[in-house]
């Protein structure tokens, strides 16, 4: 399954929403060495109730908006 993202980095509360279908992940990360892309992949991972390695980043590693693919079939 494939899930648009927006990710929004420096945030004071981390979190998962969903909006009109595209998910915004709150990370208090900042976009440096990929650490928000990890955290974001955590929150996901929690969210999802999958293991986080069964959530990959399609498109969109280095920008606010992405595109990830879940395998739900690898459940935590």
């Amino acid at each position: 399954m494939k899930r648009e993202i927006h990710i929004k980095s420096k945030s004071k509360r981390p979190g998962v929403v969903e909006k009109d279908g595209i998910l915004e992940v709150s990370v208090s990360s900042a976009p440096f060495d990929g650490k928000a892309n990890e955290e974001m992949l955590e929150l996901l991972s929690d969210y999802f109730e999958v293991a986080k390695s069964a959530i990959e980043i399609v498109s969109g590693h280095k920008s606010r908006q992405k595109i990830i693919e879940i395998r739900p079939w690898q459940k935590k």
